[in-house]
């Protein structure tokens, strides 16, 4: 994986090697149905800030013997290998690219349980419930999308949606007053989150921004200017994830 990293910049870029520890459910937003039960996972991501891949390919790459490097360059078998293996393993992998942006190939490991398997009791500090607010969520996955809208609006938020940054730029400025920006980092069209959110913040510097993405949080903000106080949730994103994420933000304006 870090081979094919490092062969798809060729004039340099971002490498980055990021884990997380993932509790897989259907609490989960947007759960891909790849046969992964629920349960805890250690989660290994690699991403770069290469040339990424085209969408007519992204659904070929773990097919054996095939490659988009020539012959002389590769043998096709190395991310057939890496399925088969994390699939005998009883975790998946998953793949997330751009044109332009980068990839992030993300592998699943189920958790060891190591002596009591039960749950360690949970000491954090008692959830602050920020107001109730009008929030604006840009996200180019319908389902994901109606999913996002109906765990906030259960939170008794008002959202507006749409489908991409262009649109979503479109509607700050005629559907009135909003508390909250949610959006993905990459969608379609001219403005990416990065940019809808530098653009909305011309017109109200105070808004406070929750960024998704599916590449690693690393790799997909590199460069972009995002605020320390930003929110940054890395998919999939569990409800519990996206609530606190969005009363942080809105507690940070209050």
């Amino acid at each position: 994986l870090v081979v094919n990293a490092r062969d798809a910049m060729p004039e340099g870029g971002v490498l980055v090697i990021e884990t997380e520890n993932l509790e897989i459910g259907q609490e989960h937003l947007d759960e891909k149905p790849d046969g992964l039960a629920p349960g805890r996972y250690v989660m290994l991501a690699i991403s770069d800030t290469g040339q990424g891949i085209p969408p007519e390919v992204i659904d070929k790459v773990f097919d054996p013997f095939f490659s988009t490097k020539g012959p002389m360059n590769n043998s096709g078998l190395g991310l057939s290998m890496v399925h088969g293996f994390m699939k005998q393993s009883g975790g998946s992998v998953r793949i997330y690219s751009e044109p332009g942006v980068g990839t992030t190939v993300k592998l699943l490991f189920p958790a060891s349980h190591n002596g009591d398997p039960s749950k360690p009791e949970d000491t954090s500090p008692p959830e602050m419930r920020a107001h109730t607010a009008r929030i604006l969520v840009a996200e180019d996955q319908p389902e994901v999308l109606t999913l996002l809208r109906r765990s906030l609006e259960a939170q008794g938020h008002e959202v507006i949606t749409a489908t991409n940054g262009d649109t979503a730029a479109e509607l700050f400025q005629t559907s009135g007053p909003i508390d909250l920006l949610v959006t993905d980092i990459v969608m379609p069209g001219t403005l990416q989150g990065p940019g809808l959110a530098k653009h909305l913040r011309s017109l109200a510097p105070d808004l406070p921004v929750v960024f998704m993405s599916g590449y690693a949080s690393e790799a997909s903000l590199h460069g972009n200017g995002l605020r320390e106080e930003d929110q940054r949730l890395m998919k999939p994103v569990a409800r519990k994830q996206l609530i606190e994420a969005v009363n942080t933000a809105l507690l940070s304006r209050q």
